[in-house]
């Protein structure tokens, strides 16, 4: 729990919440947050995480997340880190996380400090370069080299050698996606999904990710199933969501692979036998189609 400030509403939503009276405590925590109390903001986000007083709605703790986290609130960087993580609310981004993560540890968090810590051993985040590196690649994508590109769009969206940029990583990442480069694919995917250096726009975030997940990203793939579970810039589609995360779950490992094959099974529950048989003969059928691009680059963990 966050440290409450002065106003008698927020200590009554203390003793509320304390007794598990959740609905008086989001009555009197949510004037506050619309009023730009951060940490009423973290607890409403937090409500909304956990289903306390309200529906559980992880989509909406990221956005009062956000607003508290901007504001400095340790807490709620934390908790949007994690989100950023194994894709609550959100698509999976850990380049995300760790921005979040990193904020919250700046300030003491050790949660946070080990959460970011595991990013980086299990090789979700890049290696750092320099800023001799970082002239190097931006000579190379001047002159069009297509991997050169999504590595300095990785390098905006990190601030890693260059000031940290949303928009220029966008920038990077469409003219390498543009030439083929499935995971420049799929991170301008997540940029359009979560509104990351360009306005949110699901149907684009469609677009490459299936051009993504169509040359084998795994994590294109399962975000694509996730669009057509949901309906964001789709139409809703369980037989292709069935198929998307059945391909998916073939290629990662771990938890990653665990959190797929749930939920193709949460989808398989809904389908009749018919469209199971559809999306089994999809599943049998689907082979990788990559793009012609201009150089090879290895596809990401995330």
């Amino acid at each position: 729990m966050a440290a409450a400030p002065a106003p008698a509403a927020f200590e009554d939503g203390r003793r509320a919440y304390d007794r598990a009276d959740y609905p008086t405590a989001y009555r009197e925590w949510r004037p506050l947050a619309e009023g730009g109390d951060a940490a009423a903001q973290f607890l409403v986000g937090f409500m909304h995480e956990r289903g306390q007083g309200v529906p559980a709605d992880p989509a909406e703790a990221v956005a009062w997340y956000r607003r508290a986290a901007l504001q400095g609130d340790v807490h709620a960087q934390f908790r949007l880190g994690f989100l950023y993580a194994y894709g609550r609310g959100v698509d999976r981004d850990d380049l995300q996380a760790a921005d979040w993560y990193g904020r919250a540890a700046a300030r003491g968090n050790r949660a946070a400090q080990a959460a970011l810590d595991e990013l980086r051993a299990e090789g979700r985040l890049p290696t750092p370069g320099g800023s001799r590196d970082t002239l190097l690649l931006r000579s190379a994508a001047d002159r069009g080299g297509a991997t050169a590109q999504y590595q300095l769009g990785v390098r905006y969206a990190t601030g890693e050698g260059v000031a940290q940029d949303g928009e220029q990583a966008v920038y990077w990442y469409r003219l390498a996606a543009e030439q083929g480069i499935a995971p420049a694919q799929y991170q301008l995917g997540l940029r359009y999904a979560n509104g990351d250096g360009v306005t949110r726009d699901y149907a684009e975030a469609v677009k490459w990710y299936r051009r993504a997940a169509e040359q084998g990203v795994a994590f294109a793939q399962f975000n694509l199933g996730v669009r057509y579970v949901n309906g964001q810039g789709v139409a809703r589609d369980p037989v292709q969501a069935y198929q998307w995360f059945s391909v998916a779950a073939r290629s990662l490992l771990g938890k990653e692979a665990d959190t797929a094959r749930q939920a193709r099974d949460s989808v398989k529950a809904q389908l009749s036998p018919e469209q199971l048989a559809r999306g089994e003969e999809l599943v049998r059928s689907w082979r990788a189609k990559p793009e012609a691009t201009s150089a090879p680059v290895a596809t990401p963990r995330r």
